[in-house]
């Protein structure tokens, strides 16, 4: 049956469980969302403009109804008798009892009252506020007064961080004589007196350009709001011309808040800056939107039961075995693969639940196979053989080999028991095999003490010579630091192997043969002749630079005719001590004397080398064959190469 046919067929569980809910759900669920965001949305943001409309609009209300107020006792004041009297006796003690008695007297609409002469000197100031000269915004508040044909004035100042609503009135006896400031406080009473009575927050904020700051400081005077929410609106709340005409949003502490903004004082670019700032909650203003999404989540539930009772009767014929094949799955995955599944159907479950059983034997099969070459090979290498064609033959690779051998098991193992002798041994691979492997290496083989590993093959890397300095590094330090007398004697070399399927159509071994492993074999067999852990050939070297090598001689080994550089490795290039390469460069001298046929130099500075330096072994093998050399000198052409006639 062809997948079209199979998705309008009502004998699959899939086309009846997609048809069902997807017919039933989208159009019904789909249409009634967008309905309920759409409409809740423009409520929402209509309900919250019109209340911070109205907020605003009871705060000026407010403000101006506190100023009439304050205009009217300034005005009775310049026409009371008493206070007129002591004026014109110049009697500030009793001006200033007059003062605050007609603040006692306004019911909290008077603050503060201040008296000036004509040219802004100070006769009184119930706030005491030490100044003698009125300037900065009292004298344009003088100037603004002395300039209306009434003498009136208002304006916002600011006294002791706290904005004022002032008013000036002038004085008259009968000519005017002076100027009465008075002013009330728009402070925290004030606000909460506004947010009474229009259940929105309300804040003033300063905003004052500092002196050398390009940004202005904002300061939130006097606020409804929590110490927290303050902080919020400061960070979030901008002020200018463009945002007194929209609304904003703020996102608080405790809930979000749609604000409005009223400049009280200054203007935008000015040194000061007094706003007003109206709050509403959005969340309060959603109450009914909530009760209304409460009905229509009622009736979602109510769909999605029908719904699921219809998608239940239909599948209840086949819920239970596939409930049944997840269960063997999740067994399947974690390993399990003996469960397998009754199959009671032939539909699309029944036949799932055939290809399951058969795909759990083929893994039960292939794990055993696995697990066992896991015990037999390297990891790499069983992959390999899992998940190729297993046919006798093989490639051309470029790989570099390692060969480590034990130096001193021998001696070691001497009067212990066989089974102590295999304990140390498993203990030993199993450390260089790990370090092999953690460097992205792959263990070919053992013999006995020995170990063979590969590079590059039979996955390629980017630096496999690398990773093979880095791993013959970390065998040395770690059979030193077994306190065993063991140590390390390691070949390394890079060139062409062939890898692949070794052996016989009923028996093979994935592995390398080559000129390139018998040689990493022959300079693994000469570190003890040069009594050094390790000796890699000069292609080795070349392909990690990174490290710093010493050139120990040019040797023709056993079963090859054409000579070969060999090196010890020293360690990560800049990191040797000055002791070291002392000893590598007149080592490099005397090896140079040496080939130069300078018998006499060479001899005197290999002879200095096995003095001084801790491997006298090394210098001593040069001083014998100078010796023979004296008595039977190289060819003429003799490129300091030695012939080593056995293994």
């Amino acid at each position: 049956m062809s997948l079209a046919s199979s998705l309008f067929s009502f004998r699959s569980f899939r086309s009846r469980l997609i048809v069902f809910l997807l017919a039933l759900l989208i159009p019904v669920l789909g249409g009634i969302f967008y309905y309920v965001n759409t409409n809740n949305t423009e409520y929402t943001e209509e309900t919250i403009n019109s209340y911070l409309e109205l907020g605003a609009d009871v705060f000026d209300y407010t403000r101006d109804q506190q100023a009439l107020t304050l205009q009217a006792i300034t005005n009775s004041l310049t026409w009371d008798f008493g206070f007129r009297a002591a004026f014109a006796a110049n009697d500030p003690a009793t001006l200033f009892d007059a003062a605050l008695n007609v603040m006692d007297r306004s019911f909290d609409s008077a603050d503060m009252l201040l008296i000036t002469d004509l040219d802004g000197r100070v006769i009184i100031d119930t706030e005491t506020q030490g100044m003698d000269l009125l300037e900065g915004s009292w004298l344009q508040l003088l100037n603004a007064a002395d300039a209306d044909e009434d003498g009136h004035a208002e304006m916002i100042i600011t006294i002791d961080g706290l904005p004022f609503q002032v008013i000036t009135v002038p004085l008259y006896l009968p000519r005017q004589v002076a100027w009465i400031v008075g002013g009330f406080a728009l402070d925290q009473e004030f606000v909460e007196q506004v947010k009474e009575t229009t259940l929105s927050e309300v804040s003033i904020v300063k905003l004052e350009q500092m002196s050398g700051s390009e940004n202005p400081d904002l300061e939130v005077i006097v606020s409804t709001l929590t110490r927290s929410d303050q902080s919020l609106l400061a960070e979030q709340m901008l002020f200018g011309d463009a945002q007194l005409a929209s609304l904003q949003r703020i996102r608080a502490m405790s809930q979000d808040y749609t604000s409005l903004l009223r400049r009280l004082y200054g203007q935008e670019g000015g040194v000061l800056q007094v706003f007003a700032v109206i709050q509403r909650s959005y969340q309060e203003n959603s109450e009914n939107v909530v009760q209304f999404r409460s009905l229509l989540i009622q009736f979602y539930l109510l769909v999605l039961v029908v719904s699921l009772l219809a998608v239940l009767f239909l599948a209840r014929s086949i819920a239970t075995p596939l409930s049944r094949l997840v269960g063997v799955v999740k067994k399947i995955e974690e390993g399990d693969y003996d469960k397998s599944v009754a199959v009671e159907s032939r539909d699309e479950i029944g036949v799932l639940a055939d290809s399951v059983n058969s795909m759990a034997r083929g893994l039960a099969e292939k794990e055993k196979v696995r697990d066992l070459l896991g015990k037999v090979v390297s990891h790499q290498i069983a992959e390999q053989l899992l998940n190729n064609p297993i046919e006798l033959g093989g490639e051309e690779r470029v790989a570099t080999i390692l060969f480590s051998d034990i130096r001193g098991f021998t001696t070691f193992c001497e009067g212990l028991p066989p089974k102590e002798v295999l304990t140390a041994l498993n203990i030993v691979l199993s450390t260089i095999s790990d370090i092999v492997e953690s460097h992205q290496g792959v263990v070919d083989k053992y013999n006995g003490d020995a170990v063979m590993a590969l590079f590059g093959v039979p996955i390629k890397g980017e630096h496999d010579t690398a990773n093979a300095m880095a791993a013959l590094m970390e065998i040395t330090q770690a059979l030193e630091e077994m306190d065993s007398g063991l140590s390390a004697c390691v070949g390394i070399t890079t060139g062409v192997v062939v890898a692949g399927n070794l052996g016989s159509s009923n028996r093979m071994n994935y592995s390398v043969i080559g000129d390139t492993v018998n040689l990493s074999a022959r300079l693994e067999g000469l570190t003890r002749l040069y009594n050094v852990s390790n000796i890699v050939s000069e292609a080795s070297r070349d392909e990690a630079p990174n490290f710093a090598y010493r050139e120990l001689d040019i040797v023709c080994v056993a079963g090859k005719s054409q000579a070969v550089r060999i090196f010890e490795l020293l360690g990560v290039e800049g990191e040797l001590s000055d002791s070291i390469k002392a000893e590598v460069a007149a080592y490099a001298q005397a090896l140079n004397a040496y080939r130069s046929q300078n018998w006499e130099a060479a001899e005197q500075q290999f002879s200095q080398l096995r003095i001084k330096c801790d491997n006298s072994q090394l210098y001593q093998v040069f001083l014998d064959r100078i010796e023979k050399f004296k008595e039977n000198p190289p060819a003429p052409d003799w490129q300091g190469e030695y012939v080593f006639a056995s293994k």
